[in-house]
Parts: structure tokens; sequence; C-alpha cells
């Protein structure tokens, strides 16, 4: 398997994922964690690891609660000998939540879970017939593992990695190769910024969920003559289903079911749902699961409004925040915009919005109020601005809620 690396420093090194392993080295008997100095070492550690039957542990280095969590198991690192194993027999890999809306749980995956979802994905994908796999996402969450780094072996694709990726890059980095961008909402909007257009007709974007409304996906196809299909899942459901440019529904992949409860929340039943859960202790995870997303069903398709906890009501109308912030960024032309929900049970109103605006543009009240207007004539906002220097983001690129 052929890999193509481009280090900060522009310098490219064309290698195989063989040449790599011959140098590496894990000690790890069961389970443990994984780091290296640059993506390729990574790359080729974690397939060694799938190889050797070790059970990589992955998670964001950054976040010190799930690192605490980890030793306390008792969970060594790939170079450390591992005598006790602590997790389920059955464990594949485990991964955890990003943490962006509380607390990070762990998910673990067993072998049926891992391979039925490259299964969907490669049947998906592979009639494309792609030469190249372009990875700008890391390996520690599940949507990079499975599309960014067990993907490309499935349908015998190069793969390119280069540890600081540009926006304006991916312009070039196809080579006019047919290729396959894995990517995220956050480079999406960020080739929308930048303002040109390009002929990208041989490249399709795989982008996880989030961020995108459909005004910013038919400009994006159209401004790149390109396609774009997005991934909607989560931890601890994997892979659920895709939305294939404008199309407001999303397919599950094979499968899946999609039901909701009478709160409108969806419901996942799948072979790719997590084994176990690990939380306070490990437990095996409820089937069939109970999401906090809110959505509409149309037969077996269905329309995603938010998570719970991103949803207002006003007026009777529920209300995405995350489409509201979407609403800000493109109009108005902030860096970034952060709406929170205000809730004060001793009024009888609609909830209000705490709305953080970060950068040095700064809308006033009555241009947000008339934009407001434009998109939603018939209701009256309550929220409050306040200007900030930035918006915390998680490794993905995912505002994170408190």
């Amino acid at each position: 398997m052929n890999i193509i690396h481009i280090d900060n420093a522009g310098i490219r090194n064309d290698t195989t994922l063989e040449a790599i392993q011959i140098k590496q080295e894990i000690l790890a008997t069961k389970e443990a964690t994984f780091s290296a100095h640059t993506k390729p070492e990574l790359f080729g550690l974690l397939h060694k690891a799938i190889e050797q039957g070790v059970t990589p542990v992955l998670f964001d280095g950054k976040i010190e609660t799930i690192a605490q969590r980890v030793k306390e198991l008792g969970i060594g690192h790939f170079n450390e000998t591992g005598e006790n194993s602590v997790l389920p027999i059955s464990a594949y890999a485990l991964f955890f939540t990003s943490g962006t809306t509380g607390v990070p749980t762990g998910a673990i995956k067993n072998r049926e879970n891992i391979e039925g979802e490259l299964d969907a994905l490669q049947a998906l994908f592979e009639p494309e017939k792609f030469e190249r796999v372009i990875v700008t996402v890391p390996f520690i969450h599940i949507y990079g593992f499975l599309s960014g780094l067990m993907l490309p072996k499935r349908l015998g694709c190069e793969v390119l990695l280069k540890e600081e990726y540009y926006p304006q890059e991916l312009m070039t980095l196809h080579e006019h190769k047919k290729s396959l961008v894995v990517t995220s909402p956050v480079f999406i909007k960020a080739l929308l910024r930048l303002k040109r257009e390009d002929e990208l007709s041989n490249v399709v974007f795989l982008s996880s969920t989030g961020l995108l409304v459909e005004e910013e996906v038919a400009r994006f196809e159209k401004q790149y003559n390109t396609r774009l299909i997005q991934l909607f899942g989560s931890t601890e459901t994997g892979g659920v289903a895709i939305k294939r440019g404008v199309d407001p529904f999303w397919e599950p992949l094979k499968g899946v079911s999609v039901t909701k409860t009478h709160e409108s929340r969806m419901v996942v039943d799948s072979p790719y749902l997590s084994s176990h859960l690990f939380e306070e202790n490990i437990t095996l995870m409820k089937r069939p699961y109970t999401t906090t997303d809110i959505i509409e069903l149309d037969g077996k398709r269905f329309k995603l409004l938010g998570r719970a906890n991103e949803i207002i009501k006003v007026s009777g109308k529920r209300i995405s925040i995350v489409e509201l912030e979407n609403i800000i960024e493109n109009a108005l032309g902030v860096a970034d915009a952060l709406i929170s929900i205000k809730k004060d049970n001793t009024k009888l109103k609609d909830e209000s919005l705490e709305i953080k605006i970060a950068g040095r543009k700064m809308p006033s009240e009555k241009d947000v109020k008339a934009l407001f207007k434009v998109h939603y004539p018939e209701i009256n906002f309550s929220f409050e601005l306040i200007n900030v220097k930035s918006i915390e983001k998680n490794n993905m690129g995912k505002k994170v809620r408190l």
C-alpha cells in the first residue's frame, strides 16, 4: 500500500505501509494507547496493532480527563509490555467521544462493528474506482479511523497524508487522479471562503456531519464542480446514514434501522452499535440506542433537525441553533458564532438566546434581528449579543458546547 507524506516544510516522501511497519514494534499484548511523531508512523502503528490483535485505545491527548481515566483503567502505551487485559475480550478498538457536549464517553467496538461498517463503506465507494485517498482528519476519532485509516486499504488506494493542510492545497493534491478527500465541515467552509472556482470533477469529498447547510453544499458543489457526501454517525452508534449533495434526506447505511421516540429523538438499531460503553465503568450498550438527535422521518429516510440541546422551540416551531449560527456566519461574515439557550423558568415566554460572536467584526443587534426576520418572518427572537476573542473547538473543528 503506497503512502505519500508531505511534512511541514513541504518535503514529499513516497513510501509504503510495509516499509513503515518494518521499523515499528508493538510491545503491548492486548490493548494500548498510541502516539507517533508523524501521521504515517501512526497510520502504520494502528494497522500493525489491528494485524497483531492489539486493541488501539484512541483519544485526544489534550483532554486530560480521558488520559487520567485510561491510566486508572490500567491501559499502557504501545511501547510498554502489558500483562493484564482490562477490556472485554471482544474489544477491537476503543474510541472516546469528542467531549463537545459534556464528559467524554468511551465506546468499545468489536470486530463485527468495524468490519461490518467497512463493508458498507466499501460497497458505497468501490464503484468510484478511486486511485488516491487524501486524509485531512485525525485517526483518533472513529470517523477518521474508519474512513481515513481502514477504508483506503479496502479500496486498494494510495493514501496522501500531510502534517498540516491549508484549504487551497486541496486544489492540487489530487494531481489529476480520481481522489476521495476525507475531510470535515470546517475544511468545506474554508474552501468556500477562498472565493475561487476550480475544476474538481475527478474529486469526491466525504465530510463528517455538522455545520453545513444546504445552501453551502449547493455553492460548494457548483464552485468546484465536485460532489459532496456527508456521513452521519457518532462514536457510540458508528455510521448511521449518508446524505448526497443538497438532498435534505439522510439515507441509512446497509443494515441500519432508524425510528424515533414520541419526543422525536432518533433511535438507532444497527450492527455497528458499540458493544460496550466506558463511562464510570465498562457496561454493555443498550440496543436499540436512543440518541440526542431530533429527526423527522420519511419512510426509512430522515431529516436531521439537530441535537436536543441544539433545538429551541419558538412560536411552536422547532429551530436548530446550528442553523442560526450558520445564517449569522454566512450572511454577516463573522468568523464564528456560538449560540446557547438561556432558560428562565419564572417567565412564561419562549426561550431566549445568548449569541457569542468571535473576532473583531461585531454585527449590531439590529443587523441580527433583520437577518432572522428574513429567514423566519413569523418569529420574534429574544437574544443577547456577546463579543468574545474566540470560540473553543476540538481537533475536528467542532465547537465545544457546555
